[in-house]
């Protein structure tokens, strides 16, 4: 035995590795401990240097000795060196189980906090294998790009999915790299007249040569000639079947109003939902000059010709490489001396994917976003891997003794490796089925949190099912590596001795710091989670300057107002009927550009089309002027009514712009007539911006009914009835003006379900580890205690004094925190909201107290067992 002395010195290190790197897989502890009992004698009879030159000298005879050389060659020929045998690796898995059943308490510690840390990672293997699968379905995936376009001057770098239509133009004269180019816009839309009553439908404008370079198969129609004559469209069977209730209907005419009657040419098979183009319909794309004549002359600048997009089919055995001089031909011709403009190819398969651009044709799910979830899922899943080998590492002093064992009779260091890396990976499958149920519990509120996730399909097939085993396998290694090397390099001699030594991973200020780690960690995600709740909570109780308290919007889908008006001023419960183009406090209002004939700069305006019941329903402040005369001829002069900040983008007071005139598109001249105080048109996310409303019944697409009623549904279901005599093609919506305003605050449900769920995990995580250590540290201090209490320690000083440890690390973790998430969250909100609620001491509050008490609920449920055990079952063999 060491005295107290020699347990602070140890043989020389280099002189250690050395002698063990000689060794190789020999079995050479007998030696070693032979070397290490003298060199201690020798610390006690000479000093430690004279020690250590003896033991030096001691190293270097037996690297070169027949000894050491015998046994390294009858270790190179032993069968155990050379192979893992099948009684080997059953000896392995029953060890495994008999410590997880023996341990079950850190072994379930363990399973659970895997399980918890695994189940997001699992989120993000199908994310990215189901984004991977986008646009695969096409025969020519390999050969077909888009063309981008980068613009850059002194003010942007900005990289558009859209190109000017002169650059599809261009490209057709390369038939020798090229086999096909089309032209595709995505501008097309209109509501379908049928039997009187009015369906929306919406798709692309394309060239018979779509359906050439893309495999969207028709079950009906040539795919030759049906996208060749104006007016032809292609309807989804899913869109024949809205539209028609049947999809036998090729040579049918549908009216689409504004843009005349359109023959069906073919019928599309429901194309995969993991697609970047989606659409309903394809119209031909010599429609669009019919329609607009000029439209590509008038827009050949990319800048304004937003939805025209160029894809090209490359011949095959050509190169993306080959088209880089045309390009730069072509781009340098769009180019002037104010910006330069740069064309690039893009592949299909590489747009779901890729980086997030301009004016994208579908969703994107660029690479920045998932690189940075998959961050985010292996933050959460580290803290678990760190808590198994921090509790793995803890009960280094009662594995010892079997470790020792094992080496004596003739176990090497790779056999213990592999022992405790099997362990790992019994536990971490066992994990991952935890996992995989966690995450079909998750995966549909997941999926609800992200924008195009009707695209994605997140169910498990054979390849994710091989990818999540190879993450178990991953996450055995993460967890297992660290410990399973420090257990493979105890010594023999000191681990029957009760322990070796522990090593950096061991000492308690790395742990302490893991275990601050994850408590910050943990209130981070808290505190996000409670500033959007209160940021959500802000928003939808927001002063937005009208009043929306039990309003009806009824869309009007070309009922005239005059009929809705009669049909519904019928009913009881309805004390006012106004109509409008939009809703205030969304997105629904349009922008117009404005002009003053005393200046040459525009200013965008937001307008809406209105009535003065409107007014008078929303509770609008008119602080100058008057109300609409609606029989006024409005063709040579409209009126306007402004609120306060368009008065101050035009430089003027409130008083000064009545009678004012401006200029409009078409030529059209407008002059104020009232003003009204600022009011949230957009929501309370967005800046007020200058605005004003319009007189032109001709616009109106809402109705907005004034509802007295105590009976919600018996009322709804009178105006449904009612509707349904109006319009049986189009579903009825009734929606309180409240609820729908509410819906456009739901977005922030998002994040707070996103950082609640998160919140979730570390928590549970970082309690998890928090409870193994103070279970492994109790058990530890079981005859401390005991000695304690005979002394005269009460329970309750018992409690504080097992506790203060840890509660000091979870105040270390909040005093860290809670700065730095208040200035992030801050700095975020106010970018995300521009009407936000700064975050005060009711959040900072919060956070704490439920960090606090989860953590002292962990600490406090183990520390009050242990304090109230009878010293006489801890004492009775002392």
């Amino acid at each position: 035995m060491k005295n107290q002395g020699q347990k602070t010195q140890q043989p020389p290190q280099l002189a250690t590795r050395l002698f063990l790197w000689m060794a190789g897989s020999a079995a050479v502890e007998d030696l070693y401990g032979d070397m290490e009992e003298i060199y201690f004698s020798n610390v006690d009879k000479y000093g430690k240097s004279k020690a250590n030159r003896i033991f030096w000298k001691q190293v270097l005879s037996l690297v070169f000795s027949y000894a050491l050389k015998s046994r390294k060659a009858n270790a190179a020929h032993s069968y155990r060196a050379s192979s893992i045998s099948p009684a080997l690796l059953y000896n392995f898995f029953k060890v495994s189980m008999r410590t997880l059943i023996r341990h079950r308490s850190f072994s379930i510690i363990n399973i659970l906090g895997l399980s918890l840390g695994m189940s997001i990672c699992l989120l993000s293997i199908t994310m990215y294998y189901s984004i991977q699968q986008f646009d695969l379905f096409h025969i020519n995936k390999d050969r077909i790009y888009t063309v981008n376009t980068l613009v850059i001057n002194n003010q942007v770098n900005d990289k558009f999915a859209t190109t000017a239509p002169y650059v599809h133009d261009n490209l057709k004269s390369y038939t020798n790299q090229i086999e096909e180019v089309v032209a595709i816009n995505d501008g097309f839309s209109g509501e379908v007249k049928i039997n009187q009553n009015t369906l929306p439908v919406s798709g692309l404008y394309v060239p018979p040569a779509f359906l050439k370079i893309f495999t969207f198969p028709l079950t009906a129609g040539n795919e030759s000639t049906a996208l060749q004559e104006p007016f032809s469209i292609i309807l989804t069977e899913k869109a024949a079947l809205r539209l028609f209730g049947h999809t036998n209907v090729i040579g049918d005419a549908i009216e689409l109003e504004n843009k005349g009657t359109f023959q069906v040419t073919g019928i599309m098979k429901d194309y995969p939902g993991a697609s970047h183009l989606q659409f309903e319909s394809l119209v031909s794309y010599s429609t669009l000059d019919a329609i607009e004549p000029g439209l590509n002359k008038r827009f050949e600048d990319y800048r304004f010709y937003t939805n025209s997009y160029t894809y090209l089919l490359l011949q095959k055995g050509s190169t993306p490489e080959q088209l880089k001089t045309p390009l730069e031909q072509i781009a340098q011709e769009l180019s002037n001396p104010d910006e330069t403009i740069e064309l690039n190819l893009q592949p299909v398969t590489n747009i779901a994917a890729g980086e997030n651009i301009n004016y994208s044709i579908g969703p994107s799910f660029d690479r920045l976003t998932m690189a940075f979830f998959i961050l985010l899922t292996l933050i959460i899943l580290a803290p678990a891997c760190f808590n198994y080998a921090n509790l793995s590492m803890a009960r280094a002093l009662k594995r010892s003794k079997e470790i020792g064992m094992r080496k004596v009779v003739g176990g090497g260091r790779r056999d213990i490796f592999i022992q405790f890396i099997f362990e790992t990976f019994i536990i971490t499958s066992i994990a991952l089925f935890g996992a995989i149920y966690i995450f079909t519990v998750i995966r549909e509120e997941y999926l609800a949190m992200i924008i195009g996730a009707e695209m994605l399909d997140l169910s498990i097939n054979l390849p994710v099912m091989v990818a999540f085993v190879g993450f178990a396998v991953f996450t055995s290694l993460l967890a297992g590596v660290i410990p399973a090397t420090y257990f493979s390099k105890m010594r023999a001699i000191s681990s029957l001795r009760g322990g070796g030594k522990a090593g950096v991973l061991f000492k308690s200020k790395l742990r302490n710091g893991l275990t601050v780690f994850q408590f910050c960690l943990s209130t981070f995600f808290i505190f996000g989670a409670i500033a959007m709740i209160s940021q959500y909570y802000h928003s939808m109780n927001y002063d937005k300057g009208f009043d929306e308290k039990g309003k009806v919007i009824i869309p009007l889908h070309n009922i005239e107002p005059e009929i809705i008006a009669h049909e519904y001023s019928n009913f009881p419960e309805v004390s006012e009927i106004a109509f409008s183009s939009g809703i205030p406090g969304t997105h629904s209002n349009n922008e117009v550009w404005v002009q003053t004939y005393q200046v040459e700069d525009s200013v965008a305006v937001h307008q809406m089309f209105v009535d003065n019941s409107f007014l008078e329903l929303m509770g609008f402040k008119l602080i100058r002027g008057h109300s609409f005369i609606e029989n006024l001829n409005q063709d040579n002069e409209i009126q306007i009514i402004v609120n306060k900040t368009f008065a101050q983008s035009m430089a003027l007071a409130e008083n000064e712009i009545i009678d004012k005139t401006f200029r409009l598109p078409h030529g059209l001249t407008a002059r104020v007539i009232g003003v009204i105080d600022d009011f949230n048109h957009l929501p309370v996310m967005k800046q007020i911006q200058p605005f004003f409303f319009r007189y032109d019944p001709s616009k109106f697409s809402f109705a907005t009914l004034k509802v007295d009623t105590q009976n919600v549904f018996e009322t709804a279901t009178k105006f449904e009835q009612k509707w349904e005599a109006l319009n049986d093609l189009i579903p009825y919506e009734f929606t309180f003006l409240e609820d729908k305003l509410n819906a456009i605050y739901d977005q922030l449900k998002n994040p707070i379900k996103m950082f609640g769920f998160l919140s979730f995990l570390a928590v549970s995580i970082a309690c998890l580890g928090l409870l193994g250590m103070v279970v492994f540290t109790m058990e530890n201090k079981v005859k401390e205690i005991g000695i304690r209490k005979v002394m005269g320690a009460s329970v309750p000083q018992l409690t504080r004094h097992l506790s203060q440890g840890f509660l000091k690390l979870m105040l270390l973790a909040l005093v860290i925190t809670i700065p730095l998430a208040y200035a992030v969250y801050e700095f975020m909100l106010q970018r995300i909201i521009f009407y936000n609620k700064t975050i005060g001491l009711v959040e900072i509050l919060s956070s704490i107290l439920i960090l606090s008490l989860l953590g002292s609920i962990t600490v406090f449920s183990q520390t009050i067992k242990s304090a109230k055990l009878n010293p006489v079952d801890n004492l009775r063999y002392e």
